[in-house]
């Protein structure tokens, strides 16, 4: 009954999400919910967050057997494509299979999974290891190749838009930073002027020495220190 139930929410939908279709998997009733999908209905991206459980509208719908197989050996690919010609032994493969489909795999398939291994990838039996056939190698390369390919082409794309979208450079380069403005060069004909008498040093100077200076602020002999002449108050 529970996998009836399944089977109407995917009447009449193409793709359905499979968080949606199992609910809580934090509970056990979504647990087993869960469990009950992967067994009976094909699962595209089983293992990723946005998983999709293929509806009966979808032209490669699949339920039972047919769609555990299926689901097993998308499972199987996720575990073998990343270790390569290493392979990944066959004791994991049923753990991790157990993991998910919640059952063993000849009751879930209806097939040991040596034979199904065997009939779909490289199985050693000396060393006990499963790897992915190497023409299943060379094909997922080219893939990941092009999905490189696409995303370099799209980053360009993107820097192009936004070097397009700030707007044309400045004409004019930035003056250099610590370096004096032409206001502030040296200029001979702006010397400094004394606030008091507005002359320059070398003016000053000139008026000195023709006798035009400033009077002597020498103390003379018995005057008041500062003062010229003779003293004002006599002892």
């Amino acid at each position: 009954m529970e996998v009836a139930s399944i089977r109407r929410e995917l009447t009449g939908e193409r793709l359905v999400s499979l968080t949606r279709l199992a609910g809580d998997s934090g509970t056990d009733e979504g647990e087993r919910k869960l469990q009950l999908i992967w067994q009976n209905f094909r699962v595209l991206d089983c293992t990723k967050a946005n998983a999709t459980v293929l509806g009966t509208d979808h032209p490669d719908f699949l339920e039972g057997k047919e769609a555990a197989a299926g689901n097993s050996a998308e499972l199987f690919e996720d575990n073998l494509f990343p270790a390569g010609v290493a392979g990944v032994a066959l004791e994991k493969l049923s753990s991790v299979h157990s993991h998910y489909f919640g059952s063993g795999f000849e009751k879930v398939v209806g097939k040991k999974l040596r034979a199904f291994v065997s009939d779909w990838y490289e199985y050693d039996e000396k060393t006990g290891r499963v790897r992915a056939p190497a023409k299943m190698l060379a094909k997922l390369r080219k893939t990941e190749a092009r999905e490189l390919v696409q995303d370099e082409l799209e980053y360009q794309e993107r820097v192009k838009d936004k070097m397009a979208t700030r707007g044309a450079a400045p004409t004019d380069p930035p003056k250099p930073v610590g370096l004096a403005t032409t206001d502030n060069i040296f200029d001979p004909d702006k010397r400094p002027r004394y606030a008091s008498t507005k002359l320059t040093p070398d003016e000053c100077e000139e008026r000195g020495s023709m006798g035009g200076g400033m009077p002597n602020m020498g103390g003379g002999k018995g005057g008041m220190p500062g003062m010229g002449g003779p003293p004002i108050f006599g002892f």
